[in-house]
């Protein structure tokens, strides 16, 4: 028996603009000129046993209108357990692109699969008692008030409020990955570190868009490459730290709040 079912995919991609998601929750995305492989895992995607839907979004790089010969996406995605060590449990499935043929157009390729995941816990998914994304006024504007705020919290070294509006987040995190409490605190620890040892460079830039997840419940704001919207960079190590925040819409506090 499978005590810590852990999932994850392996995907190999090249000359895309794509996005993995699991449940509609966006795992990642990622403009790339070139090929990359690697493993992610995803049960951050997946809040309670049942559906784990793995949608995929093929798209050209940035500033190409289509995909070339040399376009795709394949991944696999496998069941481990980390009970005691990281024990490859089963295949679950895989899919790959068809090849993209010469001298045609397309400028889209879309793929959903549908598995069924088993895990041990359930996540606060507050989210699903939110009010739905499309009926929010003013959404843009009232997105960006809500990350300004969090940028003011930053920057007066409020740490402990900082704490406070990601609390939802982290919990979820170290439940769906089995953190013990230290190695969570420790997360939180290194984040603040590093806010105060050189990562205070700003990135908020204006021309991002906001992206819909979780059917319609949670929104943030993304760059045009997928990358998230905030980031902090050290000028000196040449670094950046992305902050990848997500929100609903609690119709309790009536505002956007950290999931």
């Amino acid at each position: 028996m499978t005590t810590q079912p852990y999932y994850m995919i392996e995907f190999t991609a090249a000359s895309c603009l794509f996005e993995i998601r699991v449940n509609d929750n966006p795992m990642i995305t990622l403009n790339l000129k070139g090929q990359m492989s690697t493993k992610i895992p995803v049960n951050h995607g997946i809040s309670k046993t049942g559906p784990l839907e793995i949608s995929i979004k093929v798209l050209p790089v940035l500033g190409e209108t289509f995909l070339t010969t040399t376009s795709f996406l394949e991944y696999d995605i496998s069941l481990f357990d980390v009970s005691t060590g990281f024990e490859e449990v089963e295949q679950i499935g895989n899919y790959k692109t068809t090849q993209v043929q010469d001298n045609t157009s397309v400028s889209l390729i879309t793929d959903t699969k549908l598995y069924t995941a088993t895990v041990p816990y359930k996540m606060n998914a507050h989210w699903e008692n939110g009010l739905d994304i499309a009926d929010i006024k003013d959404l843009n504007s009232r997105l960006r008030n809500t990350f300004n705020n969090i940028i003011d919290t930053i920057k007066k070294r409020d740490y402990s409020t900082y704490q406070e509006i990601i609390t939802q987040k982290e919990y979820n995190i170290s439940t769906s990955m089995y953190l013990t409490q230290r190695e969570s605190q420790a997360r939180i620890k290194r984040l603040i570190r590093d806010f105060e040892n050189g990562y205070n460079v700003l990135e908020f830039p204006e021309n991002v868009v906001p992206i819909t997840s979780a059917y319609g419940k949670k929104v943030t704001l993304k760059r045009l490459d997928g990358d998230p919207a905030l980031s902090y960079g050290n000028i000196e190590e040449q670094e950046q730290i992305m902050l990848d925040l997500e929100f609903y819409w609690s119709k309790e506090s009536n505002k956007f709040e950290v999931i």
